[in-house]
């Protein structure tokens, strides 16, 4: 209950629910209700789920004091706390594992916790979506349903990539997030030409949005520089790329010579690039040959020593 109270006999409550496979969407009827999930429940129950609920009756107060009513929407991250009071309310809930789409999820994880308000047409019309296919679901059979939803996700990310919903103020919650979308995108983009602009016009956001989210690494330079240099240590580092030089490691980290590759990597980890990878094979060739006389040590005891 919202003041803690003894939760009453009888509570009024329900959910029309339809399993599409993929996802899973429905409608939920409560009366009033605090809604919360702490870190501690986010690490133990594993919902790599995002929510996206289109209030139709009802709304309520999240604990940053955005105030939603009826005909707003808003995204759940469950990978992330989140803290609510409800007044009686009616919601559609898209609950979206987070792997199904991932394109979409990025743009969905940054929005944890925000009001998508139903006064910005774009989020009518991806209301609209909602509703009519929530309207038309009992007369399809279920291949119908899951094309159906795909297309209402497609509606979703066109609506999403069009327009920023991110507002100017970011909030340290709302940072955390974004950095860890954005981080994801530059570990898989290292060797591009990687700016704040390109991060801003990638993510539909300001560059002063960028500057803010990326201020506690130092700025979004030293974070990309810093980021290029470990992964280039990681390669370096593992067998499975041995067969790459180092100029061919440094072009993939998004450096543009060996040289000024080599000098930032020794200035960093005080080890050149070549001892580095030479460590690496002293130490693998040392394990195998422990790995070897072990199993020459373990050939000669008896067998039901050896299945232990």
């Amino acid at each position: 209950m919202p003041d803690d109270a003894i939760q009453p006999a009888n509570v009024r409550a329900g959910i029309d629910v339809c399993d599409l496979g993929d996802a899973v969407f429905g409608v939920t009827r409560s009366q009033t209700q605090r809604f919360t999930r702490d870190s501690n429940r986010v690490i133990h129950d594993n919902m790599d789920h995002i929510l996206v609920q289109l209030f139709l009756k009802g709304g309520g107060v999240t604990s940053d004091n955005q105030h939603i009513v009826a005909g707003d929407m808003l995204i759940i991250d469950l990978d992330q706390p989140h803290d609510m009071i409800n007044t009686d309310f009616e919601n559609l809930t898209l609950v979206l594992p987070r792997e199904l789409r991932p394109e979409i999820s990025d743009m969905l994880a940054p929005l944890h916790g925000l009001k998508l308000s139903g006064d910005n047409p774009m989020i009518r019309f991806m209301a609209t979506g909602f509703l009519n296919l929530w309207d038309s679901i009992p007369d399809m059979t279920t291949h119908q349903a899951g094309s159906a939803m795909h297309g209402t996700l497609n509606l979703m990310q066109g609506c999403l990539g069009r327009e920023s919903m991110m507002p100017d103020a970011v909030d340290t919650p709302t940072s955390i997030a974004l950095a860890k979308v954005i981080s994801r995108y530059v570990d898989a983009n290292l060797s591009e030409n990687l700016t704040p602009a390109s991060l801003a016009q990638t993510f539909r956001m300001s560059r002063s949005q960028i500057y803010r989210i990326f201020a506690p690494h130092g700025g979004v330079a030293n974070y990309l520089w810093d980021r290029r240099l470990q992964r280039s240590l990681q390669l370096l580092s593992q067998h499975r790329y041995s067969h790459k030089n180092i100029s061919t490691i440094a072009f993939d980290c998004g450096f543009n010579s060996e040289s000024h590759f080599s000098r930032a990597f020794r200035a960093k980890f005080k080890i050149t690039p070549s001892q580095v990878r030479a460590d690496a094979l002293a130490a693998r060739n040392r394990y195998q040959a422990t790995e070897a006389s072990s199993a020459a040590y373990a050939a000669g005891l008896p067998n039901w020593v050896r299945q232990l």
